[in-house]
């Protein structure tokens, strides 16, 4: 949590309208110039790594809210996931209370013995995780992916001073534990 920034830092926000401004976002390189020299692939690397460091609660969040929008368009993957759920809790609670299953006076633990029965649903768990799951995962980290690396080579790490001191002139306070104040002394003659 050290690294979690205020919202109108992460988006570059002035005032409390929380727009971003203009100057907060801009592209690592100027592709006018036709063709990109060695320090501007530098400076493309240390822009998208200062920004997912300084950033990486930020993003996680980001990540985490776009999966859990993504698996809430699929409503056939979470009805999936709560049967596979429920039936190992039932597997569970049929093996600490050696509850017997009776169908038409046939015992049937003698045919699912609980070795048995836990790999069906291992069997059943792993088709659920690829046949249903793996598409939306896929498609919920493809999207947090492209977010974050987006907004990591566009916001400029040289207008984050000056947010930040914009952002403790708005909250009212004069330090931030994340940051080190170094003093340069006079050079004395």
């Amino acid at each position: 949590m050290e690294t979690l920034r205020p919202l109108p830092l992460f988006i570059g926000a002035t005032g409390s309208s929380l727009c971003p401004s203009a100057d907060s976002f801009s592209p690592p390189f100027s592709l006018t110039r036709g063709q990109t020299d060695k320090s501007s692939l530098e400076k493309f690397i240390s822009r998208l790594s200062r920004n997912l460091n300084f950033f990486a609660t930020n993003y996680a969040f980001v990540a985490l809210c776009t999966v859990l929008v993504v698996a809430l368009m699929h409503p056939g993957m979470l009805l999936y996931v709560a049967i596979t759920w429920m039936l190992w809790w039932l597997h569970t609670v049929v093996i600490k209370q050696d509850l017997r299953l009776v169908v038409m006076d046939k015992d049937l633990n003698d045919v699912f013995t609980p070795k048995r029965r836990s790999w069906i649903l291992t069997a059943f768990t792993c088709w659920v995780a690829v046949a249903h799951c793996l598409r939306p995962s896929m498609k919920g980290m493809a999207i947090s992916c492209t977010l974050i690396i987006f907004h990591a080579l566009m916001r400029d790490p040289a207008k984050l001073a000056g947010d930040i001191v914009k952002t403790r002139s708005l909250n009212g306070s004069d330090s931030d534990s994340s940051e080190v104040l170094i003093e340069k002394a006079d050079a004395a003659v």
